[in-house]
């Protein structure tokens, strides 16, 4: 029993034995609660976009979810426990000095974009107005059939009531005599 009680004393004393080591790094000297640069001392949050077509949802086969981007946290800010040497560069700084070429072709693109719509803007308004000459012309066309078919109809009328003319004409005319009139003698 007593060997039992000399293991954990053996074990404390061990852990007691060595002297704490204090930490040596110079601090700049700063007023306590000044604000300081955060970009030196935790790195950014990484962002990345992930585009989806159509697909089905995995709870709710009844479900289908149209082409939209999903936004994941690739990384989480954190501190940044690398030494210090030199001047401290940025992630921000760094990412801001490569966009100058990626915004201008982006502001290249914009503007392509922009002379696109511009041209497409114009042609639909042309298309358009073309459009309403079309439909203007087949206004005209419709209000000529309905005249040419009222026309086709008085003409019908005519020809019926001409032909009754002519019936009752020849109805009413006496028949030809074999003897001249005297109007044939001249």
């Amino acid at each position: 029993m007593k060997r039992l009680l000399l293991i954990p004393t053996i074990f404390l004393t061990a852990c007691a034995s060595h002297s704490p080591k204090t930490n040596t790094t110079a601090l700049p000297a700063s007023a306590a609660g000044q604000p300081v640069d955060s970009a030196a001392l935790r790195t950014d949050e990484q962002l990345k976009e992930y585009r989806f077509g159509r697909y089905i949802d995995p709870r709710d086969p009844l479900a289908m979810h149209e082409g939209h981007p999903i936004y994941r946290v690739e990384s989480t800010a954190r501190w940044d426990l690398r030494p210090q040497t030199g001047a401290p560069v940025s992630p921000r700084q760094t990412a801001a000095a490569t966009n100058t070429s990626t915004n201008d072709a982006i502001v290249a693109e914009v503007n392509k974009q922009r002379a696109a719509t511009r041209a497409f803007t114009e042609q639909t308004a042309a298309l358009n107005q073309k459009l309403g000459e079309l439909s203007q012309a087949v206004g005209q066309t419709e209000e000529i059939a309905k005249q040419n078919l009222s026309l086709k109809k008085d003409v019908a009328d005519l020809r019926e009531h001409l032909d009754a003319l002519d019936a009752q004409l020849n109805q009413s005319k006496p028949a030809p005599s074999a003897q001249p009139s005297p109007e044939d003698k001249w």
